[in-house]
């Protein structure tokens, strides 16, 4: 059940320290958050663009369209297993070209997409993964999907991911970890993509402890540097850590 009263109050105001905050950025940036306690989401652009290219983000969801056949079990083939880590751990690119065609490719992860409600998401062409079209809010489902009881995705299946996740690399576990304080878990996936003459830096996390819980993604476009784009990632995390209240 949804809070009320002034825990539900912090909605609209990430939502406006968003707005304000993207406004003295550079680059195009859509930020989405859905957090647990209250049942809320805060759903933020500051771009009309219709589609965000995932880059390594993808890999995620490709990890969770494999779980979606493994049933109450939740565990992937020890073939699949093997290539999985490194697609997720150092976001390694072969193993998750390999891992794309066994989810059936564009076709397979498009029905993924569709299965889930993600009318905004379309999987890249030729193979081309990291060019997945997708929006913040559409990724939402997927972190969802991996990170609470639902009919997507068994809880065998949801430790499967966040065991995977738990692996990422320090090096790779910027962005969405910003403002966060030590001890409070997060599960990270980022992205990271020189494209069309600038960058495109992305995050996605399951950020639960110290009484909150909830999950955020964020997808940048057209930033001059990659430091920038992290850093405007790192910013929107820092704000919603100290907005989203605990239970």
């Amino acid at each position: 059940m949804a809070a009320s009263g002034p825990m539900s109050s912090f909605a609209p105001v990430l939502a406006a320290e968003f707005r304000s905050y993207l406004a003295m950025r550079p680059g195009a940036v859509s930020v989405a958050l859905y957090d647990r306690n209250t049942g809320l989401t805060v759903d933020v652009s500051n771009s009309d663009r219709k589609g965000w290219e995932t880059a390594s983000t993808v890999k995620l969801d490709i990890l969770a369209a494999l779980l979606t056949q493994t049933g109450e079990g939740g565990q992937l083939a020890a073939a699949q297993l093997r290539l999985a880590r490194p697609m997720i751990s150092v976001s390694d690119n072969a193993t998750a070209s390999a891992l794309w065609r066994q989810a059936g490719g564009q076709g397979g992860m498009d029905g993924f997409f569709r299965n889930l409600g993600m009318s905004s998401t379309t999987a890249g062409m030729g193979g081309k993964w990291g060019l997945t079209k997708t929006t913040a809010f559409d990724q939402l489902r997927v972190l969802r999907a991996v990170s609470y009881p639902g009919p997507v995705l068994s809880e065998n299946a949801r430790a499967t991911a966040a065991g995977l996740l738990d692996t990422v690399v320090s090096s790779q576990r910027w962005g969405l970890t910003a403002g966060v304080p030590d001890g409070v878990a997060v599960q990270i996936k980022n992205g990271w993509l020189p494209y069309d003459g600038g960058w495109v830096i992305n995050s996605l996390a399951h950020v639960h402890g110290a009484g909150k819980d909830y999950v955020m993604a964020v997808y940048t476009r057209n930033s001059p540097t990659m430091g920038v784009g992290i850093e405007t990632i790192s910013g929107l995390s820092r704000l919603a850590w100290q907005a989203v209240p605990p239970a």
